[in-house]
């Protein structure tokens, strides 16, 4: 289900604070039990995780017939030695990665004393929040992206279907699967709009690329259930209007 703006709002400017809170911390001055910490405790928690992933492979039932899935007997089939070595190797990248951020916020906060800046962790702060909100409307636009190239495939879909021309789209000896491919663009473009598609709609798509209205080829009840089943095919990818 889409998120209204004000969840989109809400999550980036969490992200946001939160990435510039953090930024202001300065990691690598802090006593070593809170860095060793910090080190330690994410890639003991990686490791565990991949542990129990492991042994649950492991503990995989047989199905009915006694024999046992191909996940679970390829996992069965597993050394003791790569049962202790992949948890091992998820911790020591875990833990990799913690040193070298360290590593980096000490690297960056004395390369901006050396060049003068006077406030070093805001600088860096107000950077580390400008990256989080870049990356997060990078996101959010990759995911408009995605449903409405899913809305217009479910449309599509939905006319192939139906198919109101009788054209018989994807079949042998028929249309090209994509044949309502441009009414399925014009009604996504209404669907992402309105929130809704009606009868009358339809109607209009259809008199500009056939010459003739649905309701014409196929009824008023069928162009009617069509417009609401295209309609709910929406409700469930797009936000209502009124939310938008």
């Amino acid at each position: 289900m889409s998120r209204t703006p004000q969840q989109r709002i809400i999550s980036l400017t969490t992200g946001t604070v939160m990435a510039t809170g953090l930024g202001m911390i300065p990691l690598h001055r802090r006593p070593r039990a809170v860095k060793t910490g910090y080190i330690v405790l994410p890639a003991a928690l990686g490791a565990g995780a991949m542990l129990i992933a492991l042994r649950r492979h492991d503990s995989e039932p047989l199905d009915s017939d006694g024999a046992a899935s191909f996940a679970a007997s390829s996992s069965r089939s597993r050394s003791p030695a790569v049962h202790a070595s992949l948890p091992l190797a998820v911790g020591g990248i875990i833990a990799g990665s913690s040193v070298l951020s360290l590593w980096m916020d000490r690297g960056i906060e004395e390369f901006l004393h050396r060049r003068g800046v006077p406030a070093p962790r805001l600088a860096m702060a107000l950077a580390s929040g400008a990256l989080s909100l870049a990356m997060g409307i990078a996101e959010e636009r990759r995911e408009a992206r995605d449903a409405e190239r899913t809305l217009e495939e479910r449309v599509l879909a939905t006319l192939s279907e139906s198919d109101p021309v009788r054209l018989e789209p994807g079949h042998r000896g028929g249309a090209p699967s994509d044949e309502y491919l441009r009414e399925a663009e014009t009604i996504a473009v209404i669907l992402r709009r309105d929130g809704a598609i009606d009868a009358v709609m339809l109607d209009q798509v259809w008199e500009e690329s056939f010459d003739r209205s649905m309701t014409e080829l196929v009824g008023a009840t069928r162009t009617a259930s069509l417009a609401a089943e295209l309609t709910a095919e929406a409700a469930q990818l797009t936000s209502a209007p009124s939310a938008r």
